[in-house]
């Protein structure tokens, strides 16, 4: 039997958010509560230039709260210093959870991100980036094709 997924890495710009503005994508908190509220941990990996997380939280939605995400899986490319997509950023990401890869989920409108995350063991999970995104049907089919339960 397949395991579960146990962490759900975000990325932030046209997946959690719609890039260019401090607006969520509009399922991006319900998918949040969702998840947090099902038991699965969450973090965020996203490549942020040189933006300390003070001043990227001015360029997220003003009420996007970073605490909604386990402090140690929050790896922003300004902080750690590894860009997407390069593989040390998952791999890092995976060993910060102390769990295997196949129960991390990394999901991204980007498809090279989410390969690269695929190629170390993550599940990875593609989206439609706003404004036709498809976020919103994210834990629906997620319990559907059993990674949660």
């Amino acid at each position: 039997m397949a395991k579960s997924t146990k962490v759900v890495f975000f990325d932030l710009g046209n997946t959690l958010v719609v890039s260019g503005t401090t607006e969520w994508n509009p399922p991006g908190k319900a998918v949040l509560s969702a998840l947090k509220n099902a038991g699965v941990r969450l973090g965020v990996i996203s490549n942020t230039g040189d933006l300390t997380r003070a001043k990227l939280k001015q360029r997220l939605p003003p009420d996007f709260d970073f605490n909604v995400f386990e402090a140690h899986l929050i790896l922003l490319s300004s902080e750690i210093g590894i860009e997407k997509p390069a593989i040390e950023i998952f791999e890092l990401a995976i060993s910060r959870t102390g769990i295997s890869a196949s129960e991390c989920l990394y999901c991204s409108e980007d498809f090279q991100e989410t390969l690269a995350a695929q190629r170390v063991g993550m599940i990875g999970a593609r989206i439609q980036p706003p404004p036709n995104s498809d976020l919103g049907t994210f834990v629906d089919l997620l319990r559907k094709l059993k990674f949660l339960q």
